[in-house]
């Protein structure tokens, strides 16, 4: 019995002097891991340390929390050793991971809130979504990024749940909406929708086509991410555009169920939300494949593609005068036309361009025609498109040479984000442009002088064709410092440009549109009469459109409160695309100004990367 105490006394021994550190350790280690700084959103800040992108003190234990992920860690052990069955509520995916390294052993408590969450949605699988610009809304020229959570229930994927992250912007105007974002003048948070109602909004409201890319998590990581979509679905973060937007902080929960992806690390200066799918669509590990959910109004423009000449006469005019009774064209054909019908009528009703009534009775009086054929229509739904993943990337570079006036220059510019018209078009909405802090530097031979020539900080432009079915506004808003010559004191110096317009465009062939736009200027510069100038302008140019080829050209009549500001201006570029990422540019701008014209032309090679 002696011999047996001396034994243990010394194993106790052995555990407590090299099992208990190598414990101690393991508690200490682990908010250093990946996992621990994903979980609560840290990254490292400019001194070396770490600070979370979540803003709200609701999302931390410790006052320190925000800063010090081990404050934060040893909080959260206080926690769970607590009987604040409450607060513990709040931190499913925490518990989680203290459970699979020992770190806890505690229960976790019943949480009728949360389990009813779990159960609303019934995870079987995460899918990351990519929406396209919505032409209308200067905000969304960027497209949308937003996750589903599928759905186990029986049925269509419509089901599931939509979760996506945006800025609340109150009751600030959307024009406005990207400048205010660069500066995060917003708080950003999540909201979490039927995916039905997610569909009905980007899909038939806003006419945005959607594509999903599937990804592969296993059981245990979907569970995981759930509970950590609870713990951050109360918090919020600064919203920046370029930055913290919808994309980056749905990548960092993504990175907090699988560290190794480290996606948030990808995009060190910007996030756009096209960059993310496309970063995502390339880890074969997670990638499980890609699906296109059109637009109604794609699917209708489609279908109206497809038709012959007849039909589309047939067509247009049935729409016109709400007569669905069809002659003339064989049953195949009058099917064709009948279900476009249907799918426009709903449009129109989804749009609230008709009332109920009008709708009900539209629907009913085309169900009754078409009910009487028995053949099937030849015209297949719009099931695949352009894939954006595959387009051009978003930053671009562009070295050229050039002439003003007769005078030689190199010239060098940069843009962070991210697509102009004469871009190359593979994947992106036809008509809309969106670039960033655009940025040209100058250097004049003859002076040998280096000068900043422009920077565009923001151009939003929006061409979209009126035709017989839809008539979307066109517009455009531009933000620009430019260099400019005063000839009245001979003086350089620079003006910052605001440019706002609207009007309409019209397509005369399918590669070819024509657009109309009155816009309202107003200017400031130190060396300017009086240092302002307002102006109103009328613009008329086309894009065209081909394979390889972009060509936009324009005219602009500008009355301005200044006399030399007061112009005629003749502008052309086009683009021939190497390949995706590579193009050869050239334009010309020719002003017609008070005192002094000017003639300008330059030539140039664009890289995307």
């Amino acid at each position: 019995m002696y011999k047996m105490n001396i034994r243990m006394f010394f194993r106790s021994v052995f555990l407590l002097f090299f099992l208990f550190p190598v414990i101690c350790e393991a508690k200490i280690d682990l908010f250093q891991t990946d996992e621990w700084l994903a979980l609560g959103h840290y990254q490292k800040n400019l001194f070396g340390g770490y600070e979370s992108t979540i803003d709200t003190a609701n999302f931390f234990l410790s006052e320190t929390g925000k800063f010090n992920p081990q404050n934060e860690f040893e909080a959260t052990i206080a926690l769970f050793q607590s009987n604040d069955y409450e607060k513990q509520c709040l931190f499913p995916a925490r518990y989680k991971l203290l459970k699979k390294y020992n770190l806890t052993k505690a229960v976790f408590p019943k949480c009728k809130e949360y389990d009813q969450f779990y159960r609303d949605l019934r995870p079987n699988g995460i899918t990351l979504l990519f929406t396209d610009a919505n032409m209308n809304n200067p905000s969304s020229l960027f497209g949308h990024t937003m996750i589903r959570i599928d759905t186990a229930r029986k049925g269509t994927q419509l089901l599931g749940h939509g979760i996506t992250y945006g800025a609340f912007m109150g009751n600030n105007p959307g024009p406005f909406y990207p400048l205010l974002g660069l500066t995060g003048a917003y708080f950003g948070g999540f909201t979490v929708k039927p995916y039905y109602e997610v569909v009905n909004n980007y899909n038939n409201i806003e006419n945005r086509d959607v594509w999903e890319v599937n990804l592969n998590f296993s059981r245990e990581e979907l569970d995981y991410f759930i509970a950590h979509m609870w713990e951050v679905g109360q918090a919020q973060s600064r919203y920046y555009f370029l930055t913290r937007n919808c994309s980056y902080l749905l990548l960092e929960n993504l990175d907090a169920v699988r560290p190794s992806l480290k996606l948030a690390q990808k995009f060190p200066l910007q996030v756009i939300p096209l960059d993310t799918m496309k970063a995502l669509q390339s880890i074969p590990d997670i990638n499980k494949g890609v699906n296109y959910r059109p637009s109604r109004q794609s699917k209708i423009r489609h279908r109206y593609k497809m038709m012959n000449k007849m039909q589309k006469q047939v067509y247009l005019q049935a729409i016109k005068d709400h007569d669905y009774f069809i002659s003339g064209l064989k049953d195949d054909e009058k099917a064709d036309v009948l279900e476009t019908a249907y799918q426009y009528v709903q449009y129109q009703y989804i749009a609230g361009k008709s009332d109920l009534s009008e709708y009900r009775k539209e629907s009913f009086a085309l169900l009754k025609e078409r009910n009487k054929l028995k053949e099937k229509g030849n015209i297949e739904d719009l099931t695949w498109n352009d894939v954006p993943m595959l387009g051009h990337d978003s930053m671009r570079a562009a070295i050229g040479n050039g002439w003003r006036n007769g005078e030689a220059f190199q010239q060098l510019s940069w843009r962070p984000a991210y697509h102009s018209w004469t871009d190359d078009g593979y994947g992106f909405v036809k008509g809309a442009e969106i670039n960033f802090l655009e940025t040209s530097l100058r250097y004049y031979n003859n002076q040998e002088k280096l000068v900043l020539q422009n920077l565009n900080i923001l151009s939003l432009k929006s061409i979209s064709p009126i035709d017989a079915m839809f008539a979307p506004v066109s517009f455009q808003i531009l933000w620009n410092i430019g260099r400019d010559y005063n000839p009245k004191n001979n003086k350089e110096g620079y003006i910052t440009t605001l440019k706002t317009g609207g009007g309409a465009t019209v397509r005369l062939t399918d590669e070819i549109m024509a657009y109309t736009l009155i816009n309202g200027v107003g200017g400031y510069g130190g060396f300017l009469d009086k240092n302002v100038y307002a102006a109103m302008s009328g613009e008329a140019g086309f894009l065209a459109v081909y394979d390889k080829w972009r060509l936009w050209a324009k005219a602009e009549k500008i009355y301005a409160s200044i006399k030399w500001k007061s112009q005629t201006v003749y502008y052309g570029e086009g683009t021939y695309n190497l390949s995706r990422n590579w193009a050869l540019a050239a334009s010309y701008k020719y002003e017609q100004n008070y005192g002094r014209d000017v003639e300008e032309s330059l030539l140039g090679v664009r890289h995307y990367f």
